[in-house]
């Protein structure tokens, strides 16, 4: 019995932490999708297919690395553990080639660990995110997604699965925002694309094994970043 209550508790801690409407200023930032918005160069008819081929390249990418920092927790010994958190994070960063998405990535998930830390006492979490601090280092919402869920014990795959599906439902929330998307559309959309979620997860495990054929190729939505401080009037910070 006690461990069906620990199970439960853990899926609650789940919906909560992979709610978008925790208090860590996601719903702030398109990393660059307001632009293609703005200057016409996505629309509604387009955004199923877009989001699509979209999530297949950048959140396969997060979904890797969410699970990398899943299994820095595994590691037993603490310089090791650490060492590994800031190369991780650091090699995140490399592949975020426009400054605004690589700043928006670093400071969700800065506050996302803070807004753990501050929840739950695990001394771990609170090491990782003291070293970020000492060196200067990024801290990435996927790694750090992964790393707490590694810490509380839950499911692996349940825990890539959640930080898709919050992904899916930040950037289907940006949309409604910037383009006439209903809230049935919403709806619709995000069900019929949770078979890519799937698959994006299950993707992200052999990436997860071999980190060195990890790549990713999104030159629009990264060109769009880069130009996004140039907008006239922006909805989004990022």
């Amino acid at each position: 019995m006690a461990h069906c209550v620990l199970d439960f508790l853990q899926f609650l801690r789940l919906l909560q932490l992979a709610d978008s409407a925790l208090p860590i200023g996601s719903t702030a930032h398109s990393f660059g999708l307001e632009t293609l918005a703005v200057e016409g160069d996505l629309n509604v008819a387009q955004l199923e297919s877009f989001l699509q081929d979209y999530l297949m390249e950048a959140a396969r990418l997060e979904a890797a690395f969410c699970r990398l920092g899943y299994r820095l927790t595994s590691l037993t010994e603490q310089d090791s553990l650490l060492l590994s958190w800031l190369e991780l994070n650091s090699r995140l960063s490399a592949f975020k080639t426009a400054r605004e998405s690589r700043v928006a990535s670093a400071t969700l998930g800065r506050r996302f660990l803070q807004l753990v830390v501050s929840l739950e006492d695990q001394p771990l979490l609170l090491d990782v995110q003291k070293a970020a601090k000492a060196h200067g280092a990024d801290i990435h919402y996927s790694p750090a997604f992964g790393l707490v869920g590694g810490v509380l014990g839950v499911d692996e795959m349940a825990i890539v699965l959640a930080y898709l599906q919050q992904s899916l439902q930040s950037l289907i929330f940006t949309f409604q925002r910037l383009l006439p998307l209903g809230q049935s559309q919403a709806s619709a959309i995000t069900w019929r694309l949770k078979p890519t979620l799937l698959a994006i997860a299950d993707q992200s495990e052999g990436l997860a094994l071999h980190p060195e054929d990890i790549t990713i190729f999104t030159p629009l939505p990264d060109l769009a970043s880069m130009r996004h401080p140039t907008l006239e009037t922006r909805l989004f910070v990022s």
